[in-house]
């Protein structure tokens, strides 16, 4: 059921977007969601960046190296993303769909269940780790 109104959705959006399905999951999933979470882990190596910057202490510099090392990780898993389902459309979505079917084997479940595990769960939980980060750290500042 939830699948379902995740393909609604994108339907939907495609739409009003005047894209195929296709195309929307590529934009919706693969860079959009995928930009954001590149960005929200940005967020928190800069704000470390700031806090070091307003008092040195050993403890805030090493907070920094490891959320410029998480940004980085995110910025080089976005531009591996991009690279690996680059267009046209059509290659990378079904690029995208081979993959998936390859983890559902792999994880011995569903098609459905491992593109919820990823586009909706692990998005949802990373983006969250990353806005708990930056609030936790501007609670600091």
């Amino acid at each position: 059921m939830p699948f379902v109104v995740c393909v609604g959705f994108l339907m939907l959006i495609g739409k009003l977007c005047r894209l195929t399905y296709e195309q929307i999951s590529v934009v919706f999933n693969l860079w959009l969601q995928g930009a954001v979470l590149t960005l929200s882990a940005i967020l928190p190596a800069a704000m470390s960046i700031l806090l070091l910057c307003r008092g040195f202490s050993v403890l805030r510099l090493l907070l920094a190296f490891f959320l410029v090392l998480y940004a980085i990780l995110h910025i080089w898993a976005f531009f591996w993303m991009l690279g690996h389902y680059h267009l046209p459309f059509d290659r990378a979505f079904y690029l995208c769909v081979k993959d998936l079917q390859e983890l559902a084997r792999r994880w011995h479940t569903t098609y459905q269940m491992v593109n919820l595990l990823i586009f909706v769960f692990a998005f949802l939980f990373l983006l969250a780790l990353n806005i708990g980060l930056s609030y936790w750290i501007y609670t600091i500042l």
